[in-house]
């Protein structure tokens, strides 16, 4: 299934993907993105472009499975079934990529996902570079400039695909 890309015109100029049907993902918007023979990538949508001969191409932060997380020699990593971790690893990738948005709730530290709700569950951030994991709400693992990026959850648990 290749997106249609369609550009929505007002004081700013600002994309959507039009998928199936009235399904559309926005900026800010999580999706599940092919990953050859492997289960699906869990990202971010942050930018989409247009190159050359009207090739798509989407800048996408990626979720982490606990599958992939690589931990500092010796931490041992406990996650629920449905867990993932928010990172800085951003790439940008062909639209062609892209399967269907999902649903992940960011949840602060403590908070549980309502009974019956069956989605991904954000709480940490996976700092790749140091090979730890945060609490999303802390704010010691990053500098600055990246703090705007992260998902900062709300005290209840509700489900956002942002």
């Amino acid at each position: 299934m290749q997106p249609i890309l369609l550009l929505v015109a007002d004081v700013l100029m600002y994309y959507c993907l039009l998928l199936q049907g009235d399904r559309t993902l926005n900026i800010g918007d999580t999706a599940l993105f092919q990953a050859g023979n492997a289960p699906p990538f869990i990202g971010i949508l942050r930018k989409v472009t247009v190159e050359k001969e009207d090739q798509v191409k989407l800048s996408v932060n990626w979720l982490y499975r606990p599958a992939d997380v690589k931990l500092a020699k010796g931490a041992t990593l406990e996650a629920a079934p449905n867990e993932i971790f928010y990172s800085f690893h951003k790439d940008d990738i062909s639209a062609a990529s892209l399967l269907h948005p999902c649903k992940v709730a960011f949840l602060r530290k403590g908070v549980e996902l309502p009974t019956g709700v069956s989605s991904f569950v954000c709480r940490r951030v996976y700092d790749t570079a140091s090979k730890c994991l945060w609490w999303l709400t802390d704010r010691d693992y990053t500098d600055v400039s990246k703090l705007y990026d992260v998902p900062v959850p709300d005290s209840t648990p509700c489900m956002t695909t942002r």
